[in-house]
């Protein structure tokens, strides 16, 4: 109706709209027919939007909207499929006299979380994510919903001399009520016997049902046991790493064959290895003591999925070795899925073979176990980068960054893959941490802005940095300008084959998005073959996702 009285009221002129009894002349003819063609313009384009949007926008919006339905469901299916027996073992408190043994009560709830987690009916928090929630301010049920689960173990330790209280209490997260608690006065070398109790009653309020034997705790000596457990509170810490391995070994000599200082050894070796100032073994020297723990915990018990996984990292970190490393990997979660650890390296074996979909649905899995597990968000947010899904990439960083520093030079590359190069130099100019990778970083968002002068004096500032960091960078940035030459004669003097670690570092540039501008020319499959990288290497590897 509005149309048919406006073209009845008005008429297009030489001068624009006029109303019909303004008008003392028809419109040439010529102008009508303009008019005309301007209104057949306006319908093609609006024909042409509809196709593209009908024929290409909206399949990948259909595919996106399935994929990320597709991991919801897999996530809420997991999550289901556990009821709601899921618990989270917060630290317990310390009340000794002297206010000291935090790492006996920290130690004595990671025990307990460590044995609970042997439950295959029962889905437990990591440490790394329930023991961020710490002292007397703690809202239960704020804790149940950061970390999805139905249940929370809280408790205390008094320890004086050889003398020991413990007192434990499980609390149903969503109505905070207490529905179990309990008080154990022992001696120090009953504490294993506690901890089989505390899980004994646990698996009984929650009626999980098993199908083999309750798990029960490793045991040892007192002494070996006070050690381990120093020894795992610095390590938990971050701090002070040859003291966590002087301390372990101390432990070993008394006790050679207590699995958990043995697996936590493998770590630690790693942390005081390699060639930087202070460490204590030459990096191969690290490697063969690594193997050495490894052996001797799967001679004691061969299903050990955490040491199993170890072995399939370094298959691939320090050897390139993908036929190994899923060989082991898939063992280690068929020991079992439930492993955070397995679940995250079996994710990022994925990765580093391109099959970020997969790596997905592993760090999901894992995330799942330990909700705020740094190591397991950048995992997901590489892989997520690397499979071009960025919304996904961004929300993971964003809670990445709620629980570990750093990260703005990640996200800010997710915006710059993004489109939002404003938003990009943003986040890089308040990351100013690594000069190399920052000034890398401004390069390409300068670029993507159209800025050239800021742009070259930053690529020349990068230029007369003489690392091999610097030389990745700027291959980096100028793969992603298209200047393909440059890009490859950067990466030839960043690139060492006979390092160690090559087939690693290799497998970080391989699919990053950087270098999407090389991935059609043939001296990039070179690059890939020189490195043992070639597609068909992959054909036939796979991480069995449980």
């Amino acid at each position: 109706v509005p149309a048919v009285i406006l073209s009845w009221v008005f008429e297009w002129t030489p001068e624009g709209f006029q109303r019909d009894s303004e008008i003392t002349a028809p419109a040439p003819a010529a102008y009508a027919r303009r008019f005309d063609a301007a209104i057949i313009a306006l319908l093609v384009l609006a024909v042409a939007y509809l196709a593209v949007d009908k024929f290409v926008l909206d399949p990948a919006r259909d595919a996106e909207m399935e994929s990320a339905a597709e991991e919801r469901g897999r996530t809420e299916g997991i999550v289901e499929s556990y009821g709601d027996k899921s618990i989270a073992v917060l630290p317990f408190a310390d009340l000794s006299p002297n206010g000291d043994q935090a790492y006996f009560s920290d130690g004595i709830a990671e025990e307990l979380l460590n044995l609970l987690a042997k439950i295959r009916e029962l889905r437990v928090i990591s440490r790394s994510s329930s023991f961020q929630f710490r002292g007397n301010d703690i809202f239960i049920p704020d804790v149940a919903t950061e970390l999805n689960v139905t249940y929370v173990l809280e408790g205390s330790v008094r320890k004086a001399g050889n003398d020991i209280r413990i007192t434990a209490q499980l609390i149903d997260a969503r109505s905070d009520t207490h529905i179990w608690s309990e008080t154990y006065d022992r001696a120090l070398e009953d504490v294993f016997a506690i901890q089989d109790e505390i899980s004994a009653e646990i698996v009984d309020e929650l009626q999980v049902h098993l199908v083999g034997a309750r798990p029960r705790a490793d045991r040892t000596d007192p002494e070996t046991h006070v050690l381990y457990l120093q020894a795992l509170h610095l390590h938990s810490e971050e701090s002070d790493p040859e003291l966590v391995e002087e301390l372990l070994l101390q432990a070993l000599v008394r006790d050679p064959d207590y699995v958990p200082v043995l697996n936590l050894l493998v770590v630690a070796t790693y942390k005081v290895s390699g060639d930087w100032k202070g460490s204590t073994y030459g990096l191969n020297e690290g490697v063969l003591l690594m193997h050495s723990y490894i052996d001797r915990v799967l001679a004691i018990n061969p299903e050990n999925s955490s040491v199993t996984a170890h072995r399939a990292w370094m298959a691939v970190y320090f050897n390139n070795d993908f036929e190994t490393a899923t060989s082991y990997i898939n063992r280690a979660l068929s020991y079992d899925p439930h492993d955070s650890n397995a679940l995250f390296t079996g994710g990022m074996i994925s990765a580093w073979m391109g099959r970020s979909d997969d790596a997905i649905a592993l760090t999901e899995a894992a995330l799942l176990r330990d909700p705020l597990c740094s190591l397991c968000l950048y995992g997901l947010m590489k892989a997520s980068i690397d499979d071009g899904q960025f919304d996904k990439a961004l929300e993971a960083s964003e809670r990445r960054m709620r629980v570990a520093a750093g990260g703005r030079i990640t996200q800010g590359n997710i915006y710059l893959f993004k489109g939002d190069a404003d938003k990009a130099l943003e986040l890089y100019d308040n990351a100013k941490q690594n000069h190399v990778a920052w000034l890398g970083a401004r390069v390409n968002a300068l670029h993507e802005l159209d800025d050239i002068e800021a742009r070259d004096s930053a690529l020349a500032e990068l230029a007369l940095i003489d690392t091999r960091w610097a030389h990745l960078e700027l291959a980096q940035a100028h793969a992603w300008m298209g200047n393909a030459d440059e890009a490859f004669a950067w990466l030839d003097r960043f690139i060492d084959p006979e390092s160690a670690q090559f087939g690693q570092e290799f497998t970080e540039i391989l699919w990053n998005p950087f270098f999407r501008n090389l991935r059609e020319d043939p001296r990039w499959l070179a690059l890939r073959e020189m490195a043992n990288m070639a597609p068909e290497r992959f054909a036939g590897l796979e991480v069995k996702i449980p």
